[in-house]
């Protein structure tokens, strides 16, 4: 009888098909770096999608050829079938990592949990949590910061975003200087911050542009800058970014500084580096090292005076934006693209399975 090739299950809680937030951007490019190194299969999208998808994958002998388990998890709770699968999996011996991408449960302060809905969401999650816990082979992580709270005898990885490598590198825009950002619009993610310390650098540079790609942007309806001649805010595709980017001379993020911020690190991020453009990022303690180990652009405080210095430094210098925009690009080709995250998983699938990394 011929045997069937052993595959890696990349079981992704969100929508992969739809890469236009970045929980499903992580799961869309990682999917393709790992199926050009070792073959995988995807199960992905909304529970009852997965639901269906698990139930197939399990009445053809899906386990029977399944080499190991990555399991992007969701924000919010497991379906009983997600949690199912695991446990089956972990008691036949088949190896088990699991990424948990975020924690914002642990933080009611910034994130008021009410309602009988979300508490029990809330309550399904640490569930979820609980079973990770027990069945991961080895916990992954996107920061240290994260990381940290979830004390674990178990081995933890950090796994941070990756970037697409070999893109063409932008040719930054010196003609009309444009300042690109790319993401959610809320007081969290310092959307009025950014528009606030625009309104300085146009002044001291008229020429000075800023480009806002966001989903939904109806928080800044009521900022004074919201319909400025140099302000363009607009939803793009998925596909459509890499026009945005190679027009643009600097990228931004500008998250305000909280203990939540503190252990995020954007996908954004690694795609502004991989079309070598250089960074202003507030200084967001994990996001902020990453920069500076990179040298791949300035960190400042979350204050509009500082962001806009930080900005008008790079429009003002061209050789030093270049020089952190390669840097910035040569990290991503060098060390940090999807391919390099996904050999890294390949890595440690490959200890667990010579019994080296339990």
């Amino acid at each position: 009888m011929k045997q069937v090739a052993q595959e890696l299950v990349l079981l992704g809680m969100f929508d992969a098909s739809r890469p236009d937030r970045a929980r499903a951007v992580r799961i869309y490019n990682l999917h393709r770096a790992l199926l050009a190194q070792a073959p995988t299969r995807l199960i992905d999208g909304d529970r009852p999608t997965r639901r269906k998808a698990l139930l197939r994958y399990l009445a053809g002998g899906g386990l029977g050829k399944t080499r190991a388990i990555y399991v992007e998890a969701s924000t919010s709770t497991a379906t009983e079938l997600d949690l199912s699968f695991l446990a089956m999996a972990h008691a036949v011996g088949i190896p088990i990592l699991i990424f948990i991408p975020d924690a914002y449960q642990y933080f009611p302060a910034l994130y008021p949990r009410v309602g009988v809905k979300t508490a029990l969401l809330d309550w399904g999650w640490r569930r979820s949590i609980a079973t990770y816990l027990r069945v991961a082979d080895r916990l992954l992580f996107p920061s240290r910061g994260l990381a940290n709270y979830f004390p674990t005898p178990k081995p933890v990885t950090i796994l941070p975003p990756g970037g697409p490598a070999g893109l063409e590198p932008a040719t930054l825009n010196w003609d009309t200087p444009t300042v690109v950002y790319v993401g959610g619009a809320n007081y969290r993610y310092g959307s009025d911050l950014l528009l606030d310390a625009m309104q300085q650098v146009v002044a001291r540079c008229p020429t000075a542009r800023c480009h806002f790609i966001s989903g939904d942007a109806t928080y800044l309806d009521q900022h004074p800058a919201r319909h400025a001649s140099w302000l363009t805010v607009e939803r793009r595709a998925f596909h459509e970014l890499p026009t945005v980017m190679r027009a643009a001379t600097v990228a931004v993020v500008p998250l305000r500084i909280n203990e939540y911020n503190d252990l995020a690190v954007p996908v954004k991020l690694f795609d502004y580096m991989a079309f070598g453009l250089p960074l202003v990022v507030t200084a967001c303690r994990d996001t902020a090292a990453l920069v500076q180990e990179m040298q791949s652009g300035l960190v400042v405080a979350d204050q509009t005076a500082a962001l806009a210095d930080g900005i008008l430094r790079l429009l003002e210098d061209s050789v030093l934006a270049q020089q952190l925009g390669n840097n910035g690009y040569q990290a991503i080709q060098n060390a940090h693209s999807w391919s390099h995250r996904a050999a890294a998983l390949l890595q440690m699938v490959a200890q667990l399975e010579a019994g080296s990394g339990k």
